[in-house]
Order: structure tokens, then sequence, then C-alpha cells
């Protein structure tokens, strides 16, 4: 059976299928296309019984309806013993450092242009509930009233999953879907502490040659002595590619330095098609202020362990394989007139030229050294007169260079009072995406580190005619969620770009960067001028955002208040008058469009319990099972399964019985379930 016949295939006969092959059959749809597929290839035939039929009415009894939310997040498990264990126990978290808005045909987006030269277009100052929050250290009432709103929008949710298939918009998910998955959690919050004091940087010689710890991505580490690093969240997260700087450049002269692979992290494995290439180091040279993703943009030069050379994300067949053990030379040649010759070593050995540039090319800009790791540890040699292997004649080291050769990059402000928090606050394709990157082009010297699912994206990559999108969108958003945390521990200048409607994560968001100046960005077009820019957003990413996603968006939408976490709010486009009054008609449109919310006092009790489970009978059996990673949508939990230390601190203390499966089936009844 071809894969596209598979994907064409209703849910219910999906599961059969499946069944037949005494395979796992819950889960989304992506999942069990993805499941079929693999069975198929791995020509697992059909069991045919009598009970066949048996198992697929059973499939589709209304008993399997009664709690569809708490299942279509399990962890599924797959029978390809070639897959090791991944044991996922990530968070929360928008590849591509640009949104729709920012295409070329969003003439619609323009206008954000002309009011990033400064943030207050119209500074607004809210303190009509600011006292009362600082004081109380809770919600106001207006924001407790929206989250319970919200809380039962959920209920209406679990209709939406028997829609039959036929009548939906799309299976496939977008940013937008994971991102809010991830913002539900805060809504469960009880009574959010402020953050701890981060642990600050540790400061170092502005003079020492070292690898640069303020110019490496959140998810790279650098030890205390500068001369080895990895990525930070390889257990959790290991298609992520981590890269790093040194602390100096040169603009002139013959400069080489030398990296050895260390170590090949024990990251889990998984299918070829979704990661190709497990553990790979590329080394090289690039400009600053462009991206760590070495070899990705222009005026970024990299060599890597798959014998390939890399420029403006292209590459070509270059020198040989390297791997764990090996020590790499990379050397540089910049004339008084500005061409240069970039060459490698592989121990010793010289691999030849990759790269020659004009003197056009690097504007006088000047070079530093770069290195890019996934799922492996490296070492630089900073010792400036003992060299791992003989360098070619007449290549000094960074250190050995004069002051005048070189050039120290920007360090971190002197405290986190200096440093300021962008969070951008708005409904999917407003054009939040547009307006942060603008900035970041018209503020160099702040150096912003953008926070979002397509920041991180853009350090994954997948094999050539690939299609997983929704896995790396869920690994994304989780990742972003994990980073939020250490950032705050960082002396940077940081644009939180999500949607953030929720006034929860509004709120925890920003109690974690205590100390900071926070500050909240609105970006609420007018109608006519949102409904281009979505449609244009949608045109670009080939996945429509689903009505019933959109509507629940507005209803939950509440915009950001001056209070304890926030000592601004700015909105860039309409004021905050304006944004209010559309905002409510957008509520009252949504409301009306919505299906009718139940009452929570008339569900019904079963005999032994809610939704036809007993108290306390819950199959803990489900929480010791091993899981394998698939390349699947949902290849790793959600919420409390996958990481209860994560939601430890969001709820009271309970002094009672906890179960997790009673707390994950709670927790659907407040999420956007079929959303």
């Amino acid at each position: 059976m071809l894969s596209a016949e598979v994907k064409k295939l209703k849910v219910t006969e999906l599961r059969a299928r499946l069944k037949e092959r005494g395979l796992e059959a819950k889960g989304l749809k992506a999942e069990l296309v993805v499941r079929l597929i693999s069975a198929i290839e791995a020509g697992h035939e059909p069991i045919r019984s009598g009970g066949e039929g048996k198992d697929v009415c059973e499939e589709t009894s209304p008993k399997t309806q009664e709690h569809p939310i708490s299942e279509q997040y399990e962890q599924v498990t797959t029978v390809n013993t070639s897959l090791k264990v991944y044991n996922h126990q990530s968070t929360q978290t928008e590849p591509r450092q640009l949104c729709s808005c920012a295409s070329p045909r969003a003439n619609a987006g323009e206008s954000l242009l002309q009011q990033t030269n400064s943030l207050p277009e119209h500074p607004v100052t809210l303190t009509t509930v600011a006292s009362e929050t600082a004081v109380s250290g809770r919600l106001t009432p207006e924001a407790l009233a929206q989250d319970q709103l919200n809380c039962r929008l959920s209920d209406e949710s679990e209709r939406v999953e028997s829609i039959p298939e036929e009548g939906r918009l799309s299976e496939k998910r977008g940013r937008d879907y994971y991102e809010f998955k991830e913002d539900i959690y805060y809504k469960r919050a009880k009574m959010p502490q402020l953050a701890p004091e981060p642990g600050g940087e540790e400061d170092i010689d502005l003079e020492d040659v070292r690898l640069d710890p303020y110019n490496c991505d959140l998810h790279f580490e650098v030890d205390s002595e500068g001369s080895n690093g990895q990525p930070l969240l390889w257990e959790k997260f290991p298609l992520i590619w981590s890269g790093c700087r040194m602390s100096h450049g040169f603009y002139y002269g013959k400069v080489g330095f030398e990296v050895k692979f260390t170590k090949r992290l024990p990251a889990a494995a998984s299918d070829v098609s979704v990661d190709p290439d497990l553990h790979v180091l590329r080394v090289g040279w690039s400009v600053d202020n462009t991206s760590l993703q070495l070899g990705e943009v222009e005026m970024s030069y990299g060599f890597d362990g798959r014998g390939r050379k890399v420029t403006g994300g292209k590459e070509e067949a270059f020198g040989e394989l390297f791997t764990e053990g090996d020590i790499i030379g990379c050397y540089a040649f910049i004339s008084e007139t500005g061409e240069a010759t970039l060459s490698f070593q592989k121990n010793g050995r010289s691999l030849g030229v990759a790269f020659q540039l004009d003197s056009s090319v690097l504007k006088r800009e000047a070079l530093y050294p770069h290195v890019l790791c996934k799922n492996c540890s490296v070492s630089v040699n900073l010792h400036p007169h003992a060299p791992w292997h003989p360098s070619p004649e007449g290549f000094h080291t960074l250190s050995t260079l004069p002051p005048g050769q070189r050039t120290r990059a920007s360090f971190p402000a002197a405290s986190k009072s200096q440093c300021e928090v962008l969070m951008m606050v708005g409904l999917p394709g407003s054009g939040k995406t547009h307006w942060a990157q603008a900035h970041v082009l018209q503020n160099p010297r702040k150096r912003y580190t953008v926070l979002s699912t397509n920041s991180i994206l853009s350090c994954m990559r997948e094999a050539a005619g690939a299609d997983h999108r929704e896995l790396r969108l869920q690994q994304a958003t989780q990742c972003v969620s994990h980073l939020l945390t250490i950032a705050a521990g960082k002396r940077r200048n940081y644009i939180l770009d999500q949607t953030n409607i929720y006034p929860s994560a509004q709120r925890h968001k920003m109690l974690c960067f205590h100390g900071y100046q926070r500050k909240a960005v609105v970006v609420f077009p007018p109608d006519e001028l949102w409904k281009r820019r979505l449609a244009l957003r949608e045109e670009d990413e080939g996945m429509a955002l689903q009505e019933m996603c959109l509507l629940k968006a507005k209803v939950s939408f509440t915009l950001p208040e001056v209070g304890e976490h926030l000592e601004q709010v700015v909105f860039v486009e309409l004021g905050s008058d304006e944004a209010l009054k559309l905002l409510t008609q957008y509520k009252e449109g949504a409301r009306s469009l919505l299906p009718a919310l139940p009452k929570r006092g008339e569900q019904k009790r079963r005999h032994c319990g809610w939704r036809g489970r007993p108290f306390g009978c819950h199959n803990h059996n489900t929480l010791q099972r091993a899981h394998a990673w698939t390349p699947s949508v949902s290849g790793q939990p959600y919420g409390c399964r996958s990481d209860p230390q994560r939601y430890r601190k969001y709820y009271r203390p309970c002094y009672g019985q906890w179960s997790l499966i009673e707390q994950s089936s709670s927790g659907a009844q407040y999420g956007w379930g079929g959303f």
C-alpha cells in the first residue's frame, strides 16, 4: 500500500489496520499514519483471526469516546526494535526567523516597519488594577474570571473531538496549536511565586581568548575555563544544533585554531528519516552579528564531520569525514586588501583550501572562530604556544596577535537591571514576528535574543524530502519553555515572540525575569488588515488555522496590564482603547459561534465515578510503559506525565495521595482539547 493511500484512510480504518497487525491503535491521525507506514515497510502482515471485526467495533464504540482527550496525548509504543527508548522529560514553547508578515508579498505589514524606530508608539500605563495586583500577588478578579471562562471552554472541546473527520478543516497542527498547548499549563497555576535571583554569570577577563558564553546559543554550555563546550539540552532535544563563537576575532593576518571532537553524547537514537546525522561537529569562521548556526547564512563558513563545507545554507563535498577523537585545524588568511583564504587540517594533515573570498565579501569585517555541535562535546586549544599538531608556516593563534589586529566581541551588561525583556502579545498572524525582527535589525547594539518557536526550528534540520514538521514543532515549543528559565540567568536582552494571550502565561513568563526591564508589546491591527495578514501567513506556511482554534483564541485573549510583572505596556498599532473595543467585538462574536458550554452541575455522574472510571481505579501501569521515540507527532508526552517536577511549583501543597493519571485526566478538562 502506498503512503498516499494510507494518508487517505480515515482514523477508524487506520486503527483497524493497526489492530490487524497487533500494533498500538491509540493516538492522533498523524501518529497512526506514520505507524502504519512503518509497519508496512517493515513487512508486518495482518494477523487474520475471527476476532478481527470485534476489535474494530470496540475501537469505534462510544466507550472509547468517553475520554478522548486524556488518551490522545498518551505516549505510544512502537514494535520497531531498531529504535532505542527515548525517555523524554521536556516541558514547553515559534524555524525560520520570518513569519508570513515578513514575506515580500506581505504589503499589508509595511505599516509595522514605520513604527519600530522606538517602542512607545502608543505608550500606555494601565494602573487601574496595578496596586491591587502588586499587593495581593494574585491575578486580578477580571483576569481570574477570564481564566475560569477559558477553563470552561475545554468542556466544549470534548464534543469537537467527536466531529467526523470529514468535517474538520485539517489534521495538521501549526505552531500556534503547540504554543497554546504549552501555555495552558500556566493557566492552571494557583499561586505563582517570584522567580529567585538568577545565578550571575561569572565575570571573565575581557582580554582572555576563549569560547564566549555571551556569544553563544542559550542551549550551548561553556565551562568555566572557556576551552570546552557542548549542547545544554541534548538529552531532551537531540534534534537541535548549538553554536558558539570565540570571544575574539581578527581583521587581517594569518590566524588558526584547533578543535577536538571530544565525545559523542549518548543522545536517543531515532528514525533515520527524522534525524539522519545524530552526532555532528561543524567548525569554521563567521562574522559577528550573524546567526550562530554556522554555515547557514552568508558570511559564515564551516566544515563538518560529514565531509562537507557549508556557507549560505549550501553544502558541497569537501575533505573527508571526521568523528570522535579527531582534531581539526582551521586556518584563515586575510590580506591587507581584504581577500581571504580558509583552509582546514585533520589530525595535522592538510585537507586543502575550502573557501576563497573576494575583498567585497567580508567588507572589512572581522572573522571569529566558530563551532557548531549536535550531540557532541568539543574542546578548543587555547594554549598560545603549544599546538596539538604543527600549524602551517606563518600562522599564529589569536592570543599571540597584537591588539591592533584583533577585536573583542560585545560583552554582557553589568547587571540585569540594564537588560530588557519585550513580550510580544497578539492573535496569530497579527504581525508579532515581523515587528520583532524589524526591531532587532534597527537596534543591533542591543543584540536581542529572540525566544520563539521559529528561532528554535532554525536550529533543527532534517533529511531532504522528509516531512516531520509536527514533530519538530512540538520539540521547538517545549524547548522554548525550557529556555525561558535559562534565559533569566543570562544578562541579555530578550524578545519573547509568542502569542501570549493568557494572562496567567503573561504573568508566569515575566515573573521569571524579575529585576529586568519588562515590557509588553501588543500588536493589534485593524480587523481587515489582520485578516489579510492571516491569509498571507496561511498561504506562506501552507497550513490554515482552524476556525475553532481562532474562535477560542479570541475568547481567551486578555490584554496585558501594568503590574508587578510588567513596567510598561506598548500598543504599536491600534491604541489601547481601540484595541479593547475591537477585542470585545471579537469575544462577543466568537462566543455566539462557539457551542454552548455545559454547566458543571449538570455533568452526569456514573456509578463508579466521573467518566466511567471508579475513584482511585487508575491504570498505573501506563506510567511504567517503556516509550519508544518515534517520528510521530506525539512522540513525547505533554503535561505532568512528561515531567512532573516542571509543574510541581504550580500547585498548592497537597497532603493526600496524588495520582499522575488523575492529574492528566483533569488537565484535559482545562486544555484546548480538540483545538
